[in-house]
């Protein structure tokens, strides 16, 4: 089978989430408002009115949720880098990363957000990026280098970026996405959630 009519995922062993996942709130008043505030900025899951499975599977302890939604918040949802362009950033490093839950979870926000095949399929399965755009492609191949080996980094790599047009801000934003991308990865992987 060719790489272009390949399915995007191969069917994976099938996990199961390794920790409790608290769909009903209630009675839990700190969990109550970060469900309340993460349910408003857009993250549901597959039931109504219920976060995805990366924020339920933290619901044991929302004191570690609360600042992994902010995290979330600040370097993904909030910042001047594009929503588009973050989110082919994030789904290149889950594919590199062979994160099945953050691969499909990006996918689908990019088609949701509009994103053509096209320029999907180049993000997942051609390491040339050819189908993206020069600046987007000099974004996420930086993303993906930082995410894979932060030590081989080099100025070269930022003037690239800088020649883009990018700010040093910006830089600084896509690199934070990386690693966050890195953290959300292996949380997903470790805990075992299902795709919503």
């Amino acid at each position: 089978m060719s790489s272009s009519s390949r399915p995007l995922f191969l069917a994976k062993e099938k996990l199961m989430s390794r920790f409790k996942q608290t769909k009903d709130p209630r009675g839990n008043t700190a969990l109550e408002a970060l469900y309340k505030e993460i349910l408003e900025a857009g993250a549901e899951g597959s039931e109504p009115g219920v976060p995805n499975n990366l924020v339920t599977s933290l619901s044991e302890r929302p004191d570690l949720l609360a600042p992994t939604w902010e995290l979330f918040k600040g370097v993904v949802v909030g910042g001047v880098v594009p929503s588009t362009v973050k989110e082919m950033i994030l789904m290149a490093i889950a594919m590199q990363n062979d994160c099945q839950y953050c691969s499909v979870a990006h996918t689908r926000a990019l088609e949701a957000m509009g994103v053509p095949t096209e320029v999907i399929q180049s993000c997942t399965s051609d390491p040339e990026l050819a189908q993206v755009p020069p600046l987007q492609r000099a974004m996420i191949k930086f993303g993906l280098k930082t995410a894979r080996d932060p030590k081989s980094v080099t100025d070269d790599d930022f003037q690239t970026l800088r020649d883009h047009g990018l700010s040093d801000g910006e830089i600084m934003e896509v690199t934070m996405l990386a690693a966050a991308g890195n953290f959300l990865d292996t949380w997903a992987h470790v805990s075992g959630i299902q795709v919503d």
